[in-house]
């Protein structure tokens, strides 16, 4: 239950943080920011939570897998229409989020798949989450813009092959031979 209402509680956030950050100003990119961390922190307490207090359900497995992704979404969209992540750049932060939900329907039709979190996938995470970070953080130095996008570009091109390595696994030993 309470896991559950944490992850709620991070959905309702949602709304709010892609206002502040495709319509705020200077001054609201700290509360974006807030926001966008308090609600990756709540990811981490909500699983932890799940797991430690054995209250861990099909149910909360799915909102949270939502959760995540609308978070990106949020993120992502908020700031393209801000301006913040131009062309090339607002690609990468779209490749994240469809890749998610491919790499989300890949593990629901192949469930023999067995897609885990690897050290790969935690790399991914720790990148998009530290670029969306910088984006959305208020003082906007140059340096804080490359790193940003950058760690996203990064995220992306890492999202992009390790989803083709899970094709590659869906598609079975017969994609070898192709």
């Amino acid at each position: 239950m309470l896991p559950n209402l944490i992850t709620g509680v991070r959905l309702l956030a949602l709304v709010p943080l892609y206002v502040l950050v495709a319509h705020g100003g200077e001054a609201s990119r700290g509360a974006a920011l807030a926001l966008f961390l308090l609600a990756g922190a709540s990811d981490i307490a909500d699983g932890w939570l799940a797991r430690r207090l054995g209250l861990g359900s099909a149910f909360g497995a799915f909102l949270d897998l939502v959760a995540d992704r609308l978070l990106t979404l949020a993120a992502v969209a908020g700031l393209i229409a801000a301006g913040r992540l131009p062309g090339g750049w607002a690609a990468a932060g779209l490749v994240l989020v469809v890749r998610d939900l491919a790499v989300a329907g890949l593990n629901e039709t192949f469930a023999g798949l067995g897609i885990r979190v690897t050290p790969a996938e935690k790399a991914k995470v720790a990148l998009q989450f530290l670029g969306l970070a910088l984006l959305i953080a208020p003082g906007w130095a140059e340096a804080q813009l490359w790193i940003g996008r950058g760690a996203l570009g990064l995220a992306a091109l890492l999202a992009a092959l390790l989803t083709l390595g899970y094709v590659r696994r869906a598609l079975g030993p017969s994609a070898g031979a192709a």
